[in-house]
């Protein structure tokens, strides 16, 4: 039943609201030291990143789509004047939103959602070709986009598990083996 799934979508969205409100603190603080933000910015640095990782998840859970930077921004309330989203967290969540879901996917087909793999190998094949066209000079957003292919490698291994078991919608057994 869909409905414990809509509770903690729920919950996480009244949490999102709660970190809005600290970075808007965060960004009156730093308006008394104008230009400064990179000087302070890795103090927040891995909570941004994990923070996103958290909206990029659920916003794919709502939509199937990607997070875009600017949405991430609006929904932290960030982006106006010096105090935005960093494009290097925001790539960084996205690396971290991928390790959620080889075990998302087992957890679903577990639950009888044998259609679940299909479409997230799509969304990470498509995900991990978008980081694959950018010149990844950050070695710690290298390493994390690096560790991608190995959750894009685990959900595909669930996928074909799916598909040459015959539990893949749609598809007999006889199509699957003439595949």
């Amino acid at each position: 039943s869909p409905s414990p799934y809509l509770d903690v979508l729920g919950k996480a969205k009244a949490q999102v609201e709660v970190i809005k409100g600290l970075y808007s603190q965060l960004a009156e603080i730093l308006k008394e030291c104008p230009g400064q933000y990179y000087r302070y910015h890795g103090d927040w640095k891995s909570e941004t990143q994990s923070v996103v990782s958290m909206l990029a998840f659920t916003h794919w859970l709502e939509t199937g789509g990607l997070l875009t930077h600017a949405e991430a921004q609006e929904k932290l309330g960030l982006g106006s004047g010096e105090f935005g989203l960093d494009v290097e967290d925001y790539l960084t969540g996205l690396c971290f939103m991928s390790n959620d879901f080889p075990r998302y996917v087992v957890n679903r087909v577990t639950a009888g959602d044998y259609d679940c793999p299909r479409k997230v190998l799509s969304f990470l094949t498509d995900l991990h070709a978008s980081f694959r066209m950018l010149n990844l000079r950050n070695d710690f957003l290298r390493k994390k986009f690096d560790g991608m292919k190995y959750d894009l490698r685990r959900v595909e291994e669930v996928f074909y598990d799916v598909k040459i078991r015959g539990l893949v919608p749609g598809e007999s057994k006889q199509e699957v083996a003439q595949s």
